[in-house]
C-alpha cells in the first residue's frame, strides 16, 4: 500500500543530538554525501561522524602537545624521590672522604716535617697532588674503558628491569626459569 519507504536506523537514536548547522565547501559536501552513501548512513550522520572524528583528533593533539611537560614534572618528582633516598649515603660517604683526606694529609705533612722538608715545599706537593688526582679522575672519564664499564653498568640495569617487569607479567615463567637457574 502507501507505506513510507524503510527508514534506516538512527545510530544516534538514543543519544542526547543537538542541531547545528555548518557551511562547508561544495567540494567537501560531495565528498560526504558519497561518503555518506557508500557506508548507507544519512549525510547527517555522515557529518556528525566526521565532526567527532576531527574533534577527538583536535583533543589527541592537544594531549601530545601536553605531554612532554607532564613527562618532565614526572621524571622530575621521580629524579628528586630517588636523590632524597640517595642523598644521605652520599653525603655520608663524602664526609668519610674528606675525614680521611683530611687524616691523610696531616699525616703527610707530619711525616714530611720530621724529615726536614720545608712547608713551603709540603704545600706544594700538596697541591701537586690534588691537581693530578683532578687531572687523573677528568682524564680517565674520557677512556674507552670507563666508556665501556659505563654502558655495561646501563646495560645490566636495564637487564635487571625487564626481568622484574616479566617476572610481574608472568610469574609462572619467571618460576621455571629460577628453578632451571
Amino acid at each position: 500500500m502507501d507505506t513510507p519507504p524503510v527508514r534506516s536506523l538512527n545510530p544516534y537514536s538514543r543519544e542526547k543530538l543537538e542541531r547545528a548547522s555548518v557551511w562547508m565547501r561544495p567540494g567537501v559536501k560531495l565528498t560526504l554525501r558519497n561518503l555518506a552513501k557508500k557506508t548507507e548512513l544519512s549525510f547527517s550522520a555522515t557529518c556528525a561522524e566526521g565532526l567527532e572524528v576531527y574533534a577527538r583528533a583536535k583533543i589527541r593533539d592537544q594531549e601530545e602537545t601536553l605531554f612532554e611537560p607532564r613527562m618532565q614534572a614526572m621524571m622530575r618528582r621521580e629524579i628528586r624521590a630517588s636523590d632524597n633516598r640517595h642523598i644521605y649515603f652520599e653525603m655520608r660517604n663524602a664526609i668519610a672522604a674528606e675525614q680521611t683526606r683530611i687524616l691523610t694529609t696531616d699525616l703527610y705533612k707530619r711525616q714530611l716535617q720530621k724529615e726536614g722538608v720545608l712547608l713551603k715545599e709540603i704545600n706544594q706537593k700538596l697541591d701537586d697532588a690534588y691537581n693530578m688526582a683532578r687531572d687523573n679522575i677528568l682524564r680517565k672519564a674520557r677512556t674507552p674503558q670507563l666508556k665501556n664499564l659505563l654502558a655495561a653498568w646501563w646495560r645490566s640495569t636495564e637487564e635487571q628491569a625487564d626481568g622484574s617487569h616479566k617476572e610481574n607479567s608472568d610469574t609462572g615463567a619467571a618460576v621455571l626459569g629460577k628453578r632451571e637457574a
